[in-house]
């Protein structure tokens, strides 16, 4: 699913408008539909005899809002209105609606500036139908504060419209005052670029994408390079790798995983349990001799193959011509040997595919050359303190994915930047947000998991973005599995247990 900027969204309302022959009136209606519908059916929203509060501003969002007011009511309801005069524009939508407000005998009131805030009753649900997408400025003092005053209220559930009134959808925020904190917010078509970013999660909450009628035809022309990964975008490759009737292990690649040091042989093992559970035809594991019974025992799938060095890795194997793919820096350490042996890798092996994590990613941050030395297509997956020690700090959200893309660019590799909504970025400047996952797998080990799942897509043949795409995609599945089989919750989840649903979410792909 595309991601699209504010005037791309413009566009592809007003062709829905032209291609239809419909008024943007109706279109309107349609979205205010669209969010009656969401919440009648959303069990929370069940209880009767809670009534709904409207705050609707006088552009096109409050206009969504004063429709939605209307048809809450025609449902039998309890609905108050409150107009919030911004300014003395009214959109032609927002005036039709607002009679028709007036003609059902509705609740409305009128909030203008200097005004004493309303008593707005906690024990109701408010829909934020205020300001929508387009507002590109900061709210004046009074406005901040009324906002403040709603956020301060213990409603039964907020609701915005579209996007929490008071948030950019393009720019960063200096003063976070005069932005609404949703609890749900329901967007039209496709999701914004700021409910992806941590700094706005306290702000957008929950959200869902709703259905106005947008023509694929003219959404598919459009050209962005920021896109939402859903099922459908992962059905479309995985249909075209698809095991045969004839196939065979060699089918499916030779992978290897070099990484481990002493006390830390426990991250290679998942890392590996996870490459063989994706599907990986043949799995190689290169660690320090220490590791080589501990191995030998828990994966008997896989060779094992030893460093001279006991407790540390210090002379990458070099005879890995025949290994499709490298995941490499799962637990390895920072021994002064293991730098150099890091760097010597990069030297001689210029093609190989690879996946860099962890240690090796830490080594790179203090030995910044090294990123000169990656091989082109590159996968490297770090976490943001480790991406912050690669590449410094940021001024905020917006800055941290400019600085990623601008690393992704210049080094020709791809970028997995873990978070709630882990984002790729690729050498083409394109930005890829995961759509599953949940907090329950921000635990130890997971992050080896998700590299062994990738190292396992890598040495199938997948191209590295299909590689990151799909590992990411299983790897937040697989812990969504495991949560909703109701046998774990998001705080008893293990690494392991992502591992052992990854056939499930398989099968939810398929």
């Amino acid at each position: 699913m595309k991601i699209l900027s504010l005037n791309q969204i413009k566009k592809m309302d007003q062709y829905c408008i032209d291609y239809e022959s419909i008024s943007s009136l109706k279109l309107m209606k349609r979205a205010a539909k669209s969010c009656f519908n969401w919440i009648i059916n959303y069990k929370y929203f069940q209880l009767k005899k809670v009534p709904f509060i409207v705050l609707a501003g006088n552009g096109n969002n409050g206009g969504d809002g004063l429709y939605l007011a209307k048809m809450l009511y025609l449902y039998g309801e309890k609905v108050s209105v409150y107009i919030i005069n911004i300014s003395n524009h009214y959109s032609n939508e927002f005036l039709i609606n607002k009679e028709e407000i007036l003609k059902h005998k509705i609740g409305l009131k009128i909030i203008c500036e200097k005004d004493q805030f309303p008593c707005l009753d906690p024990n109701s649900y408010l829909i934020d139908a205020i300001f929508g997408i387009g507002l590109n400025r900061n709210i004046n003092q009074y406005w901040k504060s009324f906002f403040h005053y709603i956020n301060k209220n213990q409603f039964k559930s907020v609701i915005s419209i579209d996007i929490p009134s008071g948030l950019f959808m393009e720019k960063n925020h200096e003063d976070f005052k005069g932005i609404i904190k949703a609890n749900h917010t329901l967007t039209f078509q496709v999701p914004k670029l700021p409910f992806f970013l941590p700094t706005y999660a306290d702000y957008v909450g929950e959200w869902s994408i709703l259905n106005i009628g947008w023509k694929d035809h003219f959404f598919h022309r459009i050209h962005t390079k920021k896109f939402y990964i859903d099922k459908r975008f992962i059905n479309s490759i995985y249909i075209l790798y698809k095991r045969n009737k004839f196939s065979h292990k060699g089918n499916y690649g030779h992978g290897m995983i070099i990484g481990g040091s002493y006390g830390m042989m426990g991250s290679v093992v998942l890392s590996a349990t996870a490459s063989l559970r994706t599907g990986i035809g043949k799995l190689s594991i290169y660690v320090p001799f220490c590791g080589y019974e501990i191995i030998q025992n828990s994966i008997p799938e896989a060779i094992v193959k030893t460093d001279k060095y006991k407790d540390w890795i210090g002379n990458i194997i070099d005879d890995i011509d025949h290994i499709n793919a490298v995941g490499i820096g799962i637990g390895m350490g920072n021994h002064p040997k293991t730098a150099y042996a890091l760097e010597s890798f990069f030297l001689k092996k210029k093609k190989i595919p690879m996946v860099i994590d962890a240690d090796a990613i830490n080594i790179m941050s203090n030995h910044i050359y090294l990123l000169d030395y990656l091989p082109e297509g590159s996968i490297i997956t770090p976490h943001p303190k480790e991406f912050y020690r690669l590449c410094g700090p940021w001024k905020n959200d917006y800055n941290k994915l400019e600085i990623l893309k601008k690393i992704s660019i210049k080094y020709k590799i791809f970028i997995v930047l873990k978070g709630a909504h882990t984002v790729i970025s690729t050498p083409h400047g394109e930005l890829y947000f995961n759509s599953t996952g949940n907090p329950g797998i921000a635990t130890s080990g997971s992050g080896d998991v998700l590299t062994g799942m990738i190292l396992s897509f890598l040495s199938q043949k997948y191209t590295p973005k299909e590689a990151c795409i799909m590992g990411v995609y299983l790897h937040g599945l697989s812990g969504d599995i495991a949560v909703l089989s109701k046998k774990l919750s998001k705080e008893s989840i293990i690494s392991r247990d992502i591992i052992n649903y990854i056939g499930k979410a398989y099968h939810e792909i398929k």
